[in-house]
């Protein structure tokens, strides 16, 4: 095994500017599946029940990436585009 990368670096793409306030903004957790099959879940019931409690019009949504966390899942960021203004894209575990 040689950890050395053999590969280009990818583009990096910089951070959507921040929000004034989330107030009525919708939030994606996105489970990518990495550390088993339920620990981002665990994190993300946890840090929506903190939302429901704390800030009640912040509309949060779990969703499970299709694949490994290496596979691309279009139909998800599509979806995430349409419906919602921000992603937590998290491992756990």
């Amino acid at each position: 095994m040689n950890p050395a990368v053999t590969s280009a670096m990818v583009n990096r793409e910089p951070l959507g500017p921040r929000f004034d306030t989330l107030d009525g903004k919708t939030i994606y957790m996105v489970d990518i599946s990495w550390g088993g099959p339920d620990a981002a879940r665990v994190v993300f019931e946890e840090m929506t029940a903190w939302f429901q409690q704390n800030m009640p019009t912040v509309k949060t949504v779990i969703k499970r990436k299709v694949g490994m966390y290496t596979q691309d899942d279009p139909q998800l960021w599509k979806e995430i585009a349409a419906n919602g203004n921000a992603a937590i894209i998290g491992v756990s575990g």
